[in-house]
């Protein structure tokens, strides 16, 4: 016979475990490096993972038909783009002759003439139409910038903006990206991310040997400088995304599958810089620019804008950063935005943002495809305040040792 007493208590024994069952898979989670989500505590959904296209390409491309996509619209906006442009490219790089219905395909009736002007290699409009596409990382070692980054500034909350096709998941596997936002004039670049969402979803890179097969499966077409006949659909191996250190670039796609999960957003921008979308954040923007402000790329005017969206983005006080890579070496240079108060204007004209540029760190930039290392300067120097700025490399080493 079982007495009151015990009746009473077994639901408190039965609480003390459950109590108990419940601190210990906490204290397992935190041993085994138990995901931390988002500030929602909820799993990334497809209803915060969008395109937002800029004016020039939802007027240049046919197959563009609004300026922001949902997630369950993607594929079949990629697979318009991809078997116009596939069309169009083999015009291009002289596989067929012109048809100017094939053309049409893909780029509208007005900015028609302006893209077959401007056909020849390597041209700004062979890349933006899709025709000839940097899917490989050309940076050597991004990994020692974000370092840098989480280094100096631990406790920010960073709301993450990265061009390329690699750089943006090591970015948030490195800094803990509040949210993602992918930047790049061409529409390929983003249809690899959203192959890649597609795959991260799927959980295709679930361990670091599952990437090299993983890879295998993406579409990519009409590379640059491929090392095999330009096509319009190219084998994909770990050297067709990065140059160099290419076992730590596969292992951060890996990392970046259980990783994803911690954002809030994914946003691809599908823009150039100055006319991306930059929303208001609480915290720091981080924008990684690799070597795209570079005057091939980015005129100072359209640079002046980029500042200005981003300042708009930050309230008075507080401060966004920049990431700067030379191309095809390890120099970099981190520049700091500081929202500054508004300068009183003329009514009439527009009221711009007022802000403070600092250089933080710069190594000597130089130019390493030009036969002999030749030495330049960015826009960021003709703005910053810094007079002999440290250099990078130095505060690097400084991190490694301590």
């Amino acid at each position: 016979m079982v007495s009151s007493t015990s009746k009473r208590r077994v639901p408190i024994l039965l609480l003390s475990l459950h109590t108990l069952l419940a601190l210990l898979l906490t204290l397992l989670l935190g041993c085994n490096g138990g995901t931390v989500l988002n500030g929602s505590q909820e799993p990334l959904q497809i209803e915060n993972e969008k395109l937002k296209v800029s004016d020039f390409h939802l007027n240049a491309f046919v197959p563009i038909e609004k300026k922001i996509y949902d997630y369950p619209e993607l594929p079949a906006l990629y697979e318009s783009l991809r078997s116009s442009s596939d069309g169009y490219c083999e015009i291009i790089h002289n596989r067929k002759p012109f048809r100017r219905d094939v053309a049409l395909k893909l780029i509208s009736e007005e900015y028609l003439s302006q893209f077959w002007k401007d056909r020849f290699w390597g041209s700004f409009h062979n890349l933006v139409s899709g025709c000839w596409n940097f899917y490989i990382m050309n940076d050597v070692r991004p990994f020692d910038d974000f370092r840098l980054v989480k280094s100096l500034f631990p406790e920010a909350t960073k709301h993450c903006y990265s061009v390329g096709l690699m750089q943006p998941y090591i970015m948030h596997n490195i800094l803990g990206c509040e949210d993602l936002n992918f930047l790049d004039v061409d529409w390929r670049i983003h249809y690899a991310h959203f192959q890649l969402e597609q795959m991260f979803r799927d959980q295709m890179f679930a361990s670091v040997g599952d990437v090299p097969e993983s890879i295998r499966k993406l579409h990519l077409g009409w590379i640059a400088f491929s090392p095999t006949p330009v096509q319009a659909k190219h084998a994909v191996t770990p050297a067709t995304l990065c140059r160099l250190n290419q076992n730590e670039c596969m292992e951060h796609l890996s990392l970046y599958q259980k990783n994803r999960v911690n954002l809030s957003s994914i946003t691809w921008n599908l823009a150039k810089l100055h006319d991306a979308d930059f929303p208001r954040h609480p915290g720091m923007p981080v924008v990684y620019l690799s070597n795209a402000i570079e005057e091939l790329y980015t005129s100072r005017s359209q640079f002046d804008l980029l500042l200005g969206r981003v300042a708009a983005s930050i309230q008075v006080g507080k401060q966004a950063l920049f990431a700067y890579h030379a191309a095809g070496t390890d120099e970099i240079g981190l520049y700091r935005l500081v929202r500054k108060a508004e300068k009183t204007v003329d009514a009439s004209g527009p009221l711009t943002p007022n802000y403070e540029i600092e250089t933080i760190c710069r190594d000597r930039y130089h130019r390493a495809n030009t036969g002999a290392l030749k030495e330049y300067t960015t826009y960021f120097e003709t703005v910053s305040k810094t007079q002999n700025p440290t250099a990078c490399k130095t505060l690097i080493q400084e991190m490694d040792r301590d």
